[in-house]
């Protein structure tokens, strides 16, 4: 598909893919802010919000993950080495890759919690046992990597901006979109 695409572009489903990513984790990503500061009593909300906007995030990435691995490699802007351009897409996978990963350990913590996974009020079923050695396994890991995709995201700004700076490589490669 992005085969016959002009060089720094990728086709429109892959951009599509790309927003709906953006937007979800962003919506996600006010969520996980409040969610701490909100009273014990009051988070039933924000917490089915979590879950629900999880497992959207979750799951498009995985398919954006695959779109990674086995779809055709766009090729990279013009005036932008190979090398540099592959370092930026590096990272964007390991982003989203991470975001994946993120989600199957978040559903394991649920369930080692004894919670349920409620998607806008549709229970996901209990797929294991709740214990509380995974609930110990799986919630420090899931609160660790939303540290490390913060690191993620940063240096896959800073790539960008260095690009920019160095080859005019646009901005809007920044964002989702069809220009990569």
């Amino acid at each position: 598909m992005t085969q016959q695409l002009a060089a720094g572009r990728q086709d429109p489903l892959a951009t599509k893919l790309g927003w709906a990513i953006f937007i979800t984790f962003f919506i996600l990503f006010f969520n996980i802010i409040n969610l701490p500061r909100t009273p014990l009593g009051e988070r039933e909300f924000l917490q089915m919000m979590h879950d629900s906007m999880g497992l959207i995030v979750g799951v498009l990435c995985w398919i954006r993950v695959y779109w990674f691995v086995k779809g055709p490699a766009p090729t990279p802007p013009e005036g932008v080495p190979a090398a540099s351009f592959a370092f930026g897409r590096m990272i964007l996978f390991v982003l989203i890759f991470t975001f994946a990963i993120e989600f199957v350990i978040g559903t394991l913590y649920a369930w080692g919690e004894g919670r349920d996974i409620v998607l806008f009020g549709w229970h996901v079923p209990q797929m294991v046992a709740t214990t509380e050695s995974l609930r110990l396994l799986s919630g420090y890991p899931h609160s660790a990597l939303a540290f490390y995709y913060l690191m993620l995201m940063s240096l896959w700004m800073a790539v960008g901006i260095w690009q920019q700076i160095k080859y005019k490589a646009g901005w809007r490669r920044l964002f989702p979109g069809e220009l990569v």
